[in-house]
């Protein structure tokens, strides 16, 4: 049992039991006269014995949360009902003593354990009940607790792997192109283009994927990959980039354009033999950011029906994860090219932020 939940018990025990002795003694503390010794001890004695059954009976109720759901009801009942008849015996004992003290006689003791049986067994059921709900609740909150914890760590691991699923194609073209380089002694753009993929795969494993960046920084980004495939492709890619500056500082999810930057390439770069324009642009509509992702080279998709592709896949995954209906996006065909277009809300870089 943690602290915190012994601090409970230990209010709620105290709490029932002052309460249960200010109604016993009512009506004496209505007539205004002072209490009798042997009745202060009496009341004493009830009061300490209440206190340590009360705690037995919260060990009994913490051992039920083992047992089977459908014994646990029984067995609490069972055991306020015996500690119940314990402390109503013991009080028996503890009654006659103060009766014969007082008025040196006292009722049969059966009789006396009898009529004051009830108040005990209400007094135990009724902490029972309230323990076992509170108990009930504290294991709820700490299900949910774990439950969202693991719903987090779930989410977290989904963003990653959406983020981190990077195209082993790419790698394996940069590296063949970085051979040609150097086969042809064209060394210094050989060391370039080394330089630039050893920065892009530098901020592909350090960027969190959980976090957002500024567009400014999302941009730089696939700028970084376009200069590498521009190695590959040397005029066939021609970029556009056409972004307000006052968007630059608008919050997105890291690489968020890198797998449509990538399938632009792949799908209309790649295979063509006349010059592709790549365009990236950005633009706010009202409350929400555009960011489109064109090119018009004739795409080599084959029979695979547009916007099924992975990249599409996991960018539409996690706009909902990060924006939830909030985020959408639209693939399609143009009459030349293809042509992506995100939308998600715009929010501007916090101030403190932008300071720094």
């Amino acid at each position: 049992m943690k602290p915190r939940d012994l601090w409970i018990a230990a209010g709620l025990t105290m709490f029932l039991w002052l309460v249960a002795l200010v109604l016993w003694s009512a009506q004496d503390i209505a007539s205004g006269e002072p209490f009798p010794a042997a009745y202060r001890i009496l009341l004493t004695q009830t009061l300490v014995g209440g206190l340590l059954l009360s705690t037995v009976l919260v060990g009994i109720i913490w051992l039920c949360r083992r047992a089977p759901r459908r014994w646990r009801v029984p067995l609490l009942v069972v055991a306020a009902l015996a500690i119940a008849l314990l402390h109503g015996g013991i009080d028996a004992y503890q009654v006659r003593d103060y009766a014969m003290a007082v008025a040196h006689k006292s009722p049969p003791l059966s009789e006396i354990f009898y009529r004051g049986l009830m108040p005990f067994v209400f007094i135990y059921g009724f902490y029972a009940t309230a323990w076992g709900l509170t108990l009930s609740d504290m294991a709820m909150r700490e299900t949910q607790r774990r439950l969202a914890e693991a719903n987090e760590a779930a989410h977290q691991a989904q963003l990653a792997a959406l983020r981190f699923q990077l195209n082993p194609h790419f790698l394996f073209n940069t590296l063949n192109a970085i051979s040609s380089l150097i086969v042809t002694r064209r060394n210094a753009e050989a060391e370039h283009v080394t330089m630039k993929l050893a920065d892009f795969l530098r901020l592909s494993l350090e960027t969190d994927p959980q976090e957002e960046i500024t567009l400014d920084e999302e941009l730089a980004n696939a700028q970084s990959y376009l200069d590498i495939e521009s190695a590959r492709f040397g005029e066939r890619l021609h970029v556009e980039f056409d972004c307000p500056a006052a968007l630059l500082d608008a919050m997105v999810p890291s690489f968020l354009l890198q797998p449509l930057v990538e399938n632009a390439v792949k799908y209309a770069v790649a295979p063509a033999r006349e010059r592709v324009t790549l365009a990236l642009r950005a633009r706010a509509i009202g409350s929400l950011l555009e960011l489109v992702v064109q090119d018009d080279g004739r795409h080599a998709l084959g029979s695979k029906p547009a916007g099924l592709g992975v990249g599409l896949v996991n960018v539409r995954k996690r706009l909902a994860a990060f924006y939830g209906e909030l985020g959408d996006i639209d693939a399609r065909a143009t009459e030349r090219g293809f042509l992506v277009r995100l939308t998600l809300p715009l929010r501007m870089v916090p101030v403190r932020r932008a300071a720094e």
